[in-house]
């Protein structure tokens, strides 16, 4: 259900939205296997005609789910926008698209939740990615042992 207000009532005064974009909503369009929009945006917002657009300032929240782009593990991560502020022209290219007197309010909100979701989810700063186990069941995320030898040593060989 897309977030609309009545432009007629607008002209009047301001209108205060609080309510909940479920997130298969709010996820129309968007491409990314490692984001889950697994719960709803939760919004809270003071709407209001300012000129030739409509003015929405207020505070947006949504939960999601994503998986570690190193180790692959599934972690949530609480995304805000504590200082949400949106100008929607009402015409022109940009204009916001309208149905009689209600204007939908939820392409601004969904473009600004995708500007601020990670590009590369961790599940911690210093996660090591995938374990590797080798053959003698030894993992690659082990430090090695010191054999005194220099990982360089083999390229001080070469003859060029």
């Amino acid at each position: 259900m897309p977030i609309k207000v009545n432009k007629q009532l607008l002209e009047r005064d301001s209108e205060h939205l609080t309510g909940e974009l479920p997130g298969e909503e709010l996820a129309e369009g968007y491409r990314d296997d490692l984001i889950t929009f697994s719960n709803p945006l939760t919004y809270d917002l003071e709407v209001e005609l300012q000129g030739e657009g409509i003015l929405m300032t207020g505070e947006l929240q949504i939960s999601i789910t994503c998986q570690c782009r190193r180790c692959l593990k599934s972690f949530e991560e609480t995304v805000e926008i504590p200082d949400f502020a949106a100008l929607a022209p009402l015409e022109g290219e940009e204009a916001i698209t309208c149905e009689g007197d209600f204007a939908d309010l939820t392409p601004f909100l969904r473009e600004d939740i995708y500007l601020v979701l990670p590009t590369n989810p961790l599940c911690s700063p210093n996660c090591r990615g995938l374990v590797k186990k080798s053959a003698a069941g030894v993992s690659d995320s082990e430090p090695p042992a010191e054999s005194g030898e220099s990982p360089w040593a083999a390229l001080d060989q070469l003859k060029l």
